[in-house]
């Protein structure tokens, strides 16, 4: 993502006429921040942020105040966690990923909520179109249309002859669902089976590639590619907001 654009969208949202009006009475906007995990990769993010705002002149405790709500790396827990956040009434609210963009949508249609890696927008219901999105949704798509189905094709050239293709599958991505989708469709065009191994957690992933291998499957594709790196880091300490 581009870290200034992120920024400075957050910046413009948080010093709009709502938060303005908000700073007249001597109250200071306030932003939430809805996420998975506590992390070392988090905490890089958060202050990444927090220097690109003062950079733009907006100082936390000075300009405006940050809340937290964390889902303590349980995914059902973030329903709860989203709507604890509504409930402090913040101006606005920072879902790092698509994961946490769902939960927040679910609890609020009225709080901006501003998302640095949102992907399929329109599919998940964020917003009517791309071309007159509306709504309270927004955000950086690095996800784009037609990208599984290259990546299925090189898979193909990489190993040669390939019939059968594993998928690491995490199904608690919800971006997942629709590149899984794209990435059968395209199997089927080039005769291609495809097999998915589901992932739930970060002890899923080593068993769900050790099934595919004893499986014989040539090729490996490896669907929700941020998420599987999100389970990995979580082993070693860090892991996705």
């Amino acid at each position: 993502m581009r870290r200034r654009e992120f920024i400075g969208l957050l910046a413009a949202i948080a010093i709009s006429p709502q938060a303005v009006l908000a700073q007249t009475t001597k109250k200071r906007p306030l932003v939430g921040w809805l996420y998975y995990s506590e992390s070392d990769v988090v905490a890089r993010f958060l202050g990444s942020l927090l220097k690109g705002m003062r950079e733009l002149g907006q100082i936390e405790g000075r300009d405006f105040e940050m809340v937290y709500r964390s889902a303590n790396l349980q995914v059902e827990r973030l329903p709860k966690a989203a709507e604890e956040l509504v409930q402090l009434n913040p101006d606005i609210i920072v879902a790092p990923a698509t994961l946490q963009a769902v939960a927040a949508k679910k609890a609020t249609d009225t709080i901006p909520i501003v998302v640095p890696v949102l992907a399929d927008p329109v599919g998940l219901g964020f917003v009517a179109s791309e071309a007159r999105p509306g709504g309270n949704v927004t955000g950086i798509a690095p996800y784009v249309k037609g990208l599984p189905a290259k990546q299925l094709e090189l898979a193909r050239e990489v190993v040669p002859g390939a019939r059968r293709i594993g998928l690491v599958d995490d199904v608690n991505d919800p971006k997942a669902h629709p590149q899984r989708r794209e990435i059968e469709a395209t199997g089927k065009e080039l005769e291609i089976k495809i097999v998915p191994a589901q992932v739930r957690t970060a002890g899923d992933i080593g068993s769900a590639y050790d099934a595919l291998a004893a499986g014989g499957r040539r090729g490996g594709h490896r669907g929700a590619e941020q998420h599987a790196s999100r389970f990995a880091q979580t082993d070693s300490g860090s892991g996705s907001g």
